[in-house]
C-alpha cells in the first residue's frame, strides 16, 4: 500500500540539494513518511486514533477489522524480515466502541540491523496521521522475585542501555522539540487506569522500571547484577526507542511487559527464546482481555496526560 514512487525519490534528491542531507544510519526517514501519509490519506483508508504494538507470540483479537491487514512490507519503503515468533503485520481494527486503533502485530527490532529511524517507522507514520496515543507490549525478563513468569507489568519508567535513540541526526522541526522532557515517558494517567482495569478484572498488575537493551543475546549474571544496581526491574529488546519518538512526537505512551523468565542467575534455569514464546502463549489471555477492556473504556480515550 505505501511504497517507493518516483514522487519520494525526487523529495530525496532534493533534500540533498537544499542541504537537507538525510542519508546514513541516522536518517531520520522524513520523506518516506511523507510520502506514506500521502499514500494513506489518498487510499481513503480511515485515521487511526491510537496504535498498538505487540510482540513475542502475542496476537490478539480486538474488534472488526476496518482495513488491512498489511505485511510490513507493504507499509514500509525498505526491506522486512521476520524473525521466529514475532509476526509482521498491521491491521486497522474498529473496537466495539467505534474507536480506530491501528494494530501492528509485531515490530522491528534494533538487533536485526534496522537503524532506529526504522525501528520507529510505525509510530511516526502513525503520529503524522493524527493518532494521540501508543500502546506498547513487550516481553520481559525479570529482575524481581515478586514479578515471576506470567506477571503482566506496567512499565513506570525505562533505563535506555541500546546505544541508540531515533532523535539523534537531523528531524524535522514540526515533529516536536530537539530535547523532549521524559520525565513521564508513560503517562501516568494511563498506567493508574490500566491497573485500575486489572483490578476489576481480577488480573494483577505489577509496576516496574524497564531497562531496553540492544540484544540479541540474553544477558549474563554480572549484567543482571548490573541492571539491579541501576534499578531495573524487568529486561528485554524494544519498546524504548519507540516510546521516544512517541513522546517527541506528542503522543501518550502506555507501556506494559509481560514476564516470560527471570533474569540469567536469578534462577537456576538457562533462558530460551521457545520458553519466552511458550510463556507469552499461556499468558496471552490476561493481556487480551486487559487491552479489550482499555481499548473498550471511554476513560482510555479522554484522560489527559498528567
Amino acid at each position: 500500500m505505501v511504497c517507493r514512487t518516483p514522487s519520494l525519490e525526487r523529495a530525496t534528491r532534493e533534500n540533498a540539494v537544499n542541504g537537507h542531507k538525510d542519508t546514513g544510519p541516522d536518517r531520520s526517514l522524513a520523506a518516506e513518511l511523507e510520502e506514506s501519509r500521502r499514500r494513506w490519506l489518498e487510499s481513503g483508508i480511515p485515521i487511526p486514533e491510537a496504535l498498538l504494538v505487540t510482540g513475542s507470540g502475542l496476537s490478539l483479537d480486538l474488534g472488526e477489522p476496518a482495513a488491512g491487514p498489511w505485511p510490513f512490507s507493504d507499509l514500509f519503503p525498505f526491506e522486512v524480515e521476520a524473525i521466529e515468533g514475532h509476526a509482521v503485520t498491521a491491521e486497522l481494527v474498529r473496537t466495539g466502541n467505534g474507536r480506530l486503533v491501528l494494530y501492528s502485530r509485531g515490530r522491528l527490532h534494533a538487533y536485526q540491523g534496522y537503524t532506529p529511524a526504522q525501528v520507529v517507522y510505525l509510530v511516526r507514520l502513525s503520529a503524522l496521521l493524527g493518532a494521540r496515543s501508543l500502546v506498547v507490549t513487550n516481553a520481559a525478563g525479570s529482575l524481581r522475585a515478586d514479578l515471576p513468569p506470567g506477571s503482566i507489568v506496567a512499565i513506570a519508567d525505562h533505563i535506555n542501555l541500546t546505544g541508540l535513540n531515533p532523535l539523534r541526526g537531523r528531524l524535522p522541526a514540526a515533529w516536536g522539540p530537539q530535547f523532549p522532557d521524559l520525565a513521564d515517558a508513560y503517562d501516568p494517567g494511563l498506567r493508574r487506569r490500566f491497573a485500575d482495569l486489572g483490578t476489576q478484572a481480577g488480573i494483577p498488575v505489577g509496576e516496574g522500571v524497564y531497562a531496553g537493551l540492544l540484544g540479541p543475546s540474553f544477558e549474563t549474571p554480572a549484567e543482571i547484577r548490573a541492571y539491579r544496581t541501576l534499578g531495573a526491574d524487568l529486561v528485554g529488546m524494544s519498546t524504548v526507542l519507540e516510546v521516544i519518538a512517541a513522546r517527541h512526537m506528542g503522543l501518550r505512551a502506555l507501556g506494559f511487559s509481560l514476564v516470560t523468565n527471570m533474569g540469567v542467575g536469578l534462577v537456576d534455569e538457562a533462558v530460551d527464546h521457545q520458553d519466552v514464546l511458550r510463556i507469552g502463549g499461556r499468558a496471552s489471555g490476561g493481556v487480551a482481555r486487559l487491552i479489550s477492556d482499555l481499548f473498550a473504556d471511554e476513560a482510555f480515550w479522554n484522560v489527559e496526560s498528567s
